[in-house]
């Protein structure tokens, strides 16, 4: 009976030793996760203080003066600027987009046309109010077509030549210049 109780004995204090280091181990690995939190939380904060220095810096009144005027040259909003009503804006016409020209043929004929590229001619935009005015189609430049020369042997695709392709460029005088001279060319056409 002694020995019986001696193992029973010997087996708890197995267990409650067996527990007591897990619990140690437990409570170790919660204040290193602690300690991980707490390094992370300082580490946030002083990367805050740090944007937010850059923030302020950047944010500077004087600063933003200097950028406006080396860059945009924008003006304090005067009070007759506030006069008109939303009705009044005219609408922003969407960008000019470049006409593209291509040489089809390969005489020297049609090369020299394509090189004096077509007039761009300017779209005209209007309110829904206004009736649009018709758009002018550009000339259309033809060169002669000479027939193909008839070939005895078949031609090889490595032989073939493509015809050169040349872009037209947009006039720079169609495009304003500001937002006033966009404004006045609307008005002008309504």
């Amino acid at each position: 009976m002694t020995r019986l109780s001696a193992l029973i004995w010997f087996m708890l204090v197995l267990a409650a030793g067996f527990a007591t280091f897990k619990v140690k181990y437990a409570v170790q690995d919660i204040d290193d996760q602690l300690t991980r939190a707490r390094k992370q939380t300082v580490a946030e904060q002083e990367e805050i203080r740090v944007l937010t220095a850059e923030w302020t810096y950047l944010t500077q009144p004087e600063r933003l003066a200097d950028l406006n005027r080396r860059f945009f040259a924008l003006q304090p909003i005067t009070a007759k600027q506030l006069e008109h009503g939303i009705a009044e804006i005219p609408m922003r016409a969407p960008p000019p987009s470049p006409d593209v020209v291509v040489a089809a043929s390969r005489t020297p004929a049609a090369q020299q046309t394509a090189a004096n590229p077509l007039p761009v001619t300017a779209a005209t935009f209007s309110t829904p109010s206004v009736q649009p005015a018709p758009i002018q189609p550009a000339p259309i430049l033809s060169a002669p077509i000479q027939p193909a020369p008839i070939l005895s042997a078949p031609v090889q695709p490595a032989s073939v030549q493509p015809a050169p392709v040349q872009l037209a460029k947009a006039n720079p005088a169609a495009t304003p210049g500001s937002l006033d001279a966009l404004i006045a060319r609307i008005a002008e056409a309504r």
